[in-house]
Formats: structure tokens, C-alpha cells, sequence
């Protein structure tokens, strides 16, 4: 997008934009904020918008030693420019939010948002910090919960490290009562942050529950959601077509492994 005079509703619409994706994600890198604006905002240029929301004091930053970048998040100020947002008072920042395994776990959520971003029509995306308002402290809540436009719930599972078998045992029998009996979700999206746990959590989740993992379960690496690819009933076909077949209750053409 060219440079040009915004006006002033155009300015602000951008600042809540990327107000909104710090909020929802609780904190980003630059980096992050950077692709957030060309990928998902479409714009070329990203500095002044960051810079500017920081120097107005929307959002604040503080430099992590451990992995040598700046982490960005809301100010009070920023709260308030998004305060249509319903859980936007109970927003807060610690910097223990960044430590050594959520930092990695948060940048692949992150990744896993852009790679959705370019492929579905994504409605709402609430993340687990969100969902857990009121919820009991043991109750197993998703990583996130995306709403397409037509209106179908995905839960979204981010998989970091290797899971024992109880526990995905476990994984599924929740997942199984919140789909078939409840109907809290439509479907699961399990993205792995590598094809080696993919492979893993392909073949256990498969040898522990073959007929409901194949309906309720969309697998895939973020390699493969890098390309739009997901491994679902069976086969590795296009995100889109899984999400076709789910609405359907159908089955589809694709790649059998």
C-alpha cells in the first residue's frame, strides 16, 4: 500500500488493529508486530505504526535478555483505546508471561495465527488466557478457540513437546465429550512445532481412538500449515477442503500417508 495523508479514523482503525493482536495474544516482538501489519493489515510499512503507538503510550517495552529482543504490550492508555473489546479490563502483563517455554509456545501460536490468517475465514480468535476467565483451576481449555464467519467453533491445540500416553488418552476423552456430547466444538486443530512430534501425535492419537480422531481431529506441522495442508480423515488434503468435509460430514479426495 502506498504512503499517503490518513485521515484520522484511518489511524486510529490501525492502531486498534494491532492494539486488538497484542491484546490477544498478551504480548509480541517486533518482529511480530512487523508481519502482523504486512500480513494481516496488508500494509508495506510498518515502523511509524509501531512507533507511533509507542510513543503515544499505547503500549509499552522492555528488552528480554534471554532471547535479545523487545517485548511490546498494552498500556493502560491502550486499554482504553480498545475497550469495546468484552475482557479487555482483565488484561494485565508480567514479565513472567515471556519466560523459556511459553515464549516458545506463544511464537508458535503466533505463527500458527499467520499461517490461518492466509487460508480461513477467521471470525474471532480467542486465546487461552481469555477462555480461562472463570474457569476452575484444573478445567483443560484449549490453547484457543477460532470462529470461522459460517460459524463453526475450532479449538486449537498448539503442541510444543512430547505428550505421554495417559495424557493423550486424557486429551481425547475431553475432546470427545466436548464434541460429541456437548457440542462445544465442531472440530480440534492440532499444530505441531515440528514434524517429528507430528509424526508422533499422528500415529498415537490414530492407535488410541482411530474413528474420532479421523472426524474430529485436523492434524498438521506448521510446515504444512505454512502451505495450507492438514492431515484430516485420513489423508493430507488442503485446510479448506477439511473444513468443507467437517461441514459436510463427508468424505474428499487427498493424499493417503
Amino acid at each position: 500500500m502506498k504512503r499517503g495523508r490518513l485521515t484520522k479514523e484511518e489511524q486510529i482503525r490501525r492502531i486498534k488493529l494491532l492494539l486488538i493482536f497484542i491484546y490477544t495474544f498478551r504480548y509480541a516482538t517486533r518482529k511480530q508486530l512487523e508481519m502482523f501489519i504486512q500480513v494481516v493489515m496488508n500494509l508495506s510499512f510498518t515502523r511509524w505504526l509501531i512507533d507511533y503507538s509507542f510513543s503515544e503510550g499505547f503500549i509499552s517495552a522492555y528488552y528480554e535478555p534471554l532471547f535479545k529482543t523487545k517485548i511490546y504490550y498494552l498500556t493502560y492508555k491502550g486499554k482504553e483505546m480498545i475497550c469495546d473489546q468484552a475482557m479487555v479490563e482483565h488484561y494485565y502483563f508480567e514479565k513472567s508471561h515471556a519466560g523459556l517455554n511459553t515464549f516458545i509456545h506463544h511464537n508458535n501460536m503466533i505463527e500458527t495465527f499467520m499461517f490461518l490468517k492466509s487460508h480461513l475465514d477467521i471470525k474471532e480468535w480467542v486465546c487461552e488466557w481469555d477462555i480461562r476467565r472463570g474457569k476452575g483451576a484444573g478445567e483443560k481449555i484449549p490453547d484457543g478457540l477460532i470462529t470461522l464467519t459460517d460459524g463453526m467453533n475450532v479449538a486449537l491445540e498448539v503442541e510444543t513437546r512430547y505428550k505421554k500416553l495417559g495424557i493423550l488418552r486424557n486429551f481425547v476423552k475431553r475432546y470427545r465429550y466436548d464434541i460429541e456430547k456437548i457440542s462445544r466444538y465442531h472440530c480440534v486443530l492440532v499444530v505441531a512445532s515440528s514434524r517429528f512430534n507430528y509424526d508422533g501425535l499422528r500415529m498415537r492419537l490414530y492407535n488410541l481412538a482411530p474413528e474420532f480422531c479421523s472426524k474430529a481431529f485436523i492434524l498438521a506441522d506448521l510446515g504444512m500449515l505454512e502451505l495450507g495442508m492438514c492431515f484430516y480423515q485420513g489423508k493430507l488434503i488442503h485446510l479448506e477442503e477439511a473444513i468443507g468435509l467437517l461441514k459436510m460430514g463427508g468424505q474428499g479426495h487427498g493424499q493417503a500417508l
